[in-house]
């Protein structure tokens, strides 16, 4: 799993939300999570850092990656426990919200 920290001008509430639901389209992502006050987004998922800048920049935004995520962690297959580092709190977007229906 990756985890993609980026830097982005978020300027409002609108731009968070836009962005959030462009990245949330994106196949393989987990969970996205904002921080206005910081300018800063994570995305965690199964996904590639190169298509989750394009996307924000399709937005019309400038999207650059912060130096603690540009490290390459080496791609040999983990166990998927299921639950996220322990560091990460994850905000569960509502396009993942399932909805059941009776």
């Amino acid at each position: 799993m990756e985890v993609v920290d980026l830097k982005v001008c978020l300027h409002c509430k609108s731009c968070e939300n836009s962005i959030r639901k462009t990245l949330c389209k994106i196949k393989g992502v987990k969970c996205v999570e904002t921080n206005r006050a910081l300018n800063k987004i994570t995305v965690l998922g199964y996904v590639d850092r190169k298509i989750v800048i394009k996307e924000v920049r399709k937005t019309g935004r400038k999207a650059e990656v912060l130096a603690s995520s540009s490290c390459h962690r080496p791609s040999t297959p983990r166990r998927r426990s299921g639950r996220a580092a322990t560091a990460f709190k994850c905000i569960m977007p509502s396009c993942f919200v399932l909805k059941v229906s009776s």
